[in-house]
């Protein structure tokens, strides 16, 4: 009896994973609660264990993406059987894909230059009834936003969620014409044809297990006069990967459509075919291309910074401020540093100034949903930490609350859990403001990029000395920039002034941090 090895769920918002090292060999034996396998998911890396002893069948390979549920590996009784289970579950992988009575809802195509569209408002709630012609939801293009209407009657099954971007014809919902058909798309299944699917997992299942595949046939013609490509999905992710033409394989299902068996059979067809070597010009070399997939750590920052500039109207601006008499203050705490129990920073003092000035514009201490402003009577303030693996936001919730001495200790502990990777998730949500100080990597300003839905982001550049005016001579002073990016739509240049200024008047004068 073989056991289903699957992505776990590590975190209420975790929707797919990705394999970042296998512990074990495929074919290993493995004992319950092994650690077998390393993922990632958009804020951490952690491990899988083995649910049962056996032999291990590895399914998903280091680098692939896998949605929660889904099997990444196979552990069996016995070596025989874990290959065995292994084409077993890549049938029933494709044998999903069954007969089910749905209408695909797909992104329309409203203009000529449209390639794709953000998915606003739900209409319709999902597992509701629809009606054909009833708008079922909203979409955004570069110019405006429109309704897409149900083009059958039936029960609504949503694919994809609000803000989420998806390419003109691909699909964001099906409609369900029986509770039957509804509940076979919860669980995963999709439109196919099921004599179709039953035919193709029965080839499947030979060149698997016999490794029998008939001679080439030839077929029909699987393009259609518009040009597209007449095939089932099994024999389109076959082609895909095998890095095949559909275009000029032979068809031989219903009305020329082509089928798994069809693929298999160019594929033997093209290795028992001779193919002379073309003759080529001999080119130095200079070097290979290296191609580098994205962790889901990378790709939870890219779509942060990429929501960032789709769904808000980010706006920078900027401020110099003396720090002279603030870092005079921070060498005074460092050299009572044994009495304190801790070395205060200078991003710790800069923490607790932007704390104060929070309380006092509420306003960008809130997030918005595109319609509603939320202020929140606390401050959970994030801070922006670079790692080699990129950038994580750990939490300090309920910083109002602290002294400068408990946010100097704070910080460090969540800076360096966040190093060491051992940060829990709750530590990393939450934020209801961000600061971001770039001058330790010796960077004087920048454009800091807000994390929806927050409004704002503040930053800090290198704290160097200047020569400039003060009190009526020039003089050295110690000098840094201050970089506030904030949502336009909810506040605007007057407001974003203001907190520039306040915060100047608290770094100038760092007395009235504890005021």
């Amino acid at each position: 009896m073989s056991v289903e090895l699957v992505m776990p769920k590590a975190g209420l918002t975790m929707i797919e994973g990705t394999i970042a090292t296998w512990k074990v060999e495929d074919g290993a034996a493995v004992k319950k609660g092994d650690v077998v396998m390393e993922f990632e998911n958009e804020k951490t890396t952690m491990e899988c264990e083995a649910t049962a002893d056996g032999f291990i069948k590895i399914l998903a390979q280091v680098g692939e993406v896998v949605k929660v549920g889904d099997p990444v590996a196979i552990i069996a009784e016995s070596k025989d059987e874990a290959s065995v289970a292994k084409a077993e579950a890549s049938l029933a992988t494709q044998a999903a894909s069954v007969s089910v009575d749905a209408t695909e809802v797909v992104m329309p195509k409203a203009g000529l230059t449209m390639i794709e569209g953000v998915v606003g408002e739900w209409k319709v709630a999902e597992g509701e009834n629809v009606k054909k012609g009833q708008a079922i939801f909203e979409f955004e293009n570069e110019k405006t936003t429109m309704e897409c209407e149900a083009t059958a009657d039936g029960i609504l099954h949503q694919v994809v969620k609000t803000g989420d971007t998806v390419k003109v014809g691909n699909t964001v919902a099906y409609v369900a014409a029986t509770k039957e058909a509804y509940e076979a798309l919860v669980k995963g299944a999709t439109p196919e044809s099921q004599a179709m699917c039953a035919n193709e997992c029965e080839v499947c299942h030979k060149s698997v297990a016999l490794s029998m595949v008939e001679d080439a046939p030839k077929g029909g013609n699987a393009v259609a006069t518009d040009g597209h490509v007449r095939a089932t999905g099994l024999a389109r992710n076959i082609a895909k990967s095998a890095g095949i033409n559909l275009a000029l394989v032979g068809g031989t299902g219903p009305n020329g459509r082509i089928i798994a068996k069809d693929v298999y059979a160019y594929l033997e067809a093209a290795k028992a075919a001779p193919v002379a070597a073309p003759e080529v010009k001999a080119v130095q070399a200079s070097g290979e291309v290296v191609k580098t997939l994205l962790s889901g750590r990378r790709k939870s920052i890219a779509k942060n910074m990429r929501k960032c500039f789709e769904t808000m109207a980010p706006l920078t601006v900027f401020a110099e401020v003396d720090v002279t008499d603030l870092m005079a203050m921070r060498q005074k705490y460092v050299e009572k540093a044994d009495a304190l129990g801790c070395k205060i920073s200078l991003n710790d003092m800069l923490m607790l100034a932007t704390v104060k000035m929070l309380k006092k514009h509420p306003m960008l201490n809130s997030t918005f949903d595109g319609e509603t402003i939320s202020s929140y009577p606390y401050v959970n303030l994030g801070m922006a930490v670079g790692l080699a693996e990129g950038l994580v936001v750990p939490v300090l919730k309920n910083a109002d609350q602290y002294s400068l001495l408990e946010m100097s200790k704070g910080l460090r502990d969540l800076a360096l859990r966040a190093k060491d990777d051992t940060l829990v998730g709750g530590e990393q949500s939450g934020a209801t403001f961000t600061v971001t100080n770039v001058g330790m990597f010796h960077i004087d300003f920048g454009t800091p990029v807000i994390s929806p839905p927050q409004v704002g982001i503040l930053g800090f550049g290198t704290a160097k000395k200047k020569l400039v005016e003060y009190k009526g001579e020039f003089c050295p002073r110690t000098m840094m920039h201050m970089m506030l990016t904030f949502d336009h739509r909810v506040f605007d240049g007057r407001e974003a002034g203001e907190v520039l200024g306040d915060m100047k008047d608290l770094l100038e004068n760092p007395e009235l941090i504890f005021v």
